[in-house]
């Protein structure tokens, strides 16, 4: 009987154990190893965005053209970091760089391609009750590096590539340029 017992108290154990110890190790491991090295690659890379500046030659032009810029990076296929550039000019468009990087630590790191511009136009802003920011975009324009050499030469002036910029300025522009972009 006293056998019985002890078999049966060891098999209580082994049970709790395994029900307990087992998805806490595999938690441990899956949280602090797996997740981990996947940020490890990807740790430097908002950094990178801040200090980096200095190796993107375009991004460089856009500091230099528009007063207001911004740079973070995100994810395109298969996770390849693009580097950003974001500016908010004349009160209404927001002008975004976009180039694929190679990122070797936070102040290291490399263009791998060509960048692409976008020129979004916003043609109203509305804020919720909540103070959510919101804006209606009226035109855009997508366009590569060939345009942008016009547009850089002639000092920020689209109208070198045939879109006209319209000088009216949208209300509460400020508030959508603060909540649209990241601070750096």
């Amino acid at each position: 009987m006293r056998g019985r017992k002890t078999n049966l108290v060891l098999v209580a154990v082994v049970g709790i154990i395994v029900l307990v110890v087992t998805p806490a190790v595999w938690a441990l491991l899956y949280f602090g190893v797996y997740i981990g090295f996947g940020n490890d690659k990807v740790r430097d890379h908002q950094e990178f965005a801040a200090k980096g500046v200095a190796q993107i030659e375009h991004a460089q032009q856009l500091e230099r053209t528009f007063c207001d810029c911004r740079h973070f990076i995100t994810y395109g296929p298969n996770n390849a970091p693009l580097f950003n550039s974001v500016a908010h000019f004349g009160d209404r468009y927001e002008l975004t760089m976009q180039v694929p990087v190679s990122i070797e630590s936070e102040s290291s790191g490399f263009v791998i391609g060509e960048p692409q511009f976008y020129l979004a136009e916003v043609s109203t802003i509305t804020i919720s009750p909540s103070g959510q920011v919101g804006a209606s975009f009226s035109r855009n324009l997508q366009f590569g590096l060939a345009e942008w050499k016009r547009v850089f030469e002639a000092d920020g002036d689209f109208s070198t590539i045939g879109f006209n910029v319209n000088p009216t300025a949208v209300a509460n522009f400020r508030k959508y340029t603060d909540a649209a972009r990241p601070s750096n």
